[in-house]
């Protein structure tokens, strides 16, 4: 069965000029991008069967983004099409390290118009259910995919979560943090960022980790850059940490590690915090691939790149 991935389908323009912030940058390419679409290209070219739900615009780039799903084999029969609304498109440069430097451009954007009447989806027909970026945090998008997760957890679905938080796009800081600790205490999997982390709660790691509502199976991941990342689970923390290699671009590698996670945990439910360490192991490796390529949906990797890096890590 399919896993089903909801959120933004955008588009990203990323600057050529590596190093060089917005303000400096001269030269863009046109990708495909958007967090849930990342997630969804990655499990796909992992070998899983993916569906996506979210809608696009009627202008040009809505058609583009359209057809990058249906060469990557994703099924876009959940896709709802609104041709009063436009494609978001986002300004991406990245600092010595990769790390993005993001401006976004929207004008009735698609994306965050998804309403909750236009959405009838079975959770019978799926494995599993992805969630989480900017659209949960604006309305009407938010109720939209809120409504798919309840009727995910009512089927007893597994669910993933990632906030993706994008501070200049949240309308409203405190709805969005009670979004999140109510999502969080309900799903199986949450994934964020240390930078996320610091956003939500506005203390250290350490003690913000804590603070996150984890239900009794639940699985967390905290992905922390070059330092790898913090996995807890059934009340233990392990630091698991990353590979080295040459960073190029930061877009994507925090999407990568997500989909490595949902890949993992459908190949075999964590019973054990060796077993989520393992889970952590491998999303770090998908990242640190994505890392040393550029743009989002064109640096994910398939499953013999990641299993042919970590055999070459081990020797």
């Amino acid at each position: 069965m399919n896993v089903l991935c909801t959120g933004e389908i955008l588009i990203d323009f990323i600057s050529e000029d590596k190093g060089k912030n917005l303000s400096q940058s001269e030269l863009f390419r046109k990708k495909a991008g958007g967090s849930p679409l990342n997630v969804a290209v990655a499990l796909k070219r992992l070998g899983r069967e993916v569906s996506f739900l979210g809608k696009l615009g009627g202008d040009q780039f809505s058609e583009f983004l359209l057809e990058v799903m249906k060469k990557e084999g994703i099924d876009t029969t959940h896709i709802i099409f609104d041709s009063s609304c436009k494609t978001t498109l986002a300004f991406v440069a990245r600092d010595a390290q990769g790390n993005p430097d993001f401006v976004f451009f929207r004008e009735k954007p698609a994306d965050t118009n998804l309403r909750p009447e236009e959405v009838n989806i079975d959770p019978a027909q799926f494995s599993f259910l992805h969630i989480g970026s900017y659209s949960l945090a604006v309305e009407p998008s938010r109720s939209a995919y809120l409504k798919v997760m309840e009727t995910f957890l009512e089927e007893g679905k597994p669910v993933s979560y990632d906030p993706n938080v994008r501070p200049s796009l949240i309308e409203d800081r405190n709805t969005f943090v009670k979004d999140f600790l109510e999502i969080s205490s309900k799903v199986d999997i949450v994934k964020l960022s240390d930078k996320d982390l610091e956003y939500i709660f506005q203390e250290d790691l350490e003690t913000a980790v804590d603070k996150i509502p984890i239900k009794e199976n639940g699985l967390l991941f905290v992905t922390m850059g070059e330092r790898g990342c913090l996995v807890k689970f059934k009340g233990e923390k392990r630091m698991v940490p990353s590979f080295k290699v040459k960073p190029v671009d930061a877009t994507g590698c925090g999407d990568s590690f997500t989909a490595a996670v949902i890949h993992k945990y459908l190949e075999k439910t964590p019973e054990t915090i060796e077993d989520a360490v393992e889970i952590g192991k491998f999303a770090n490796a998908v990242a640190a691939i994505v890392i040393t390529r550029v743009g989002g949906v064109d640096a994910m990797p398939v499953l013999d790149e990641v299993e042919m890096f970590l055999s070459n890590q081990e020797r």
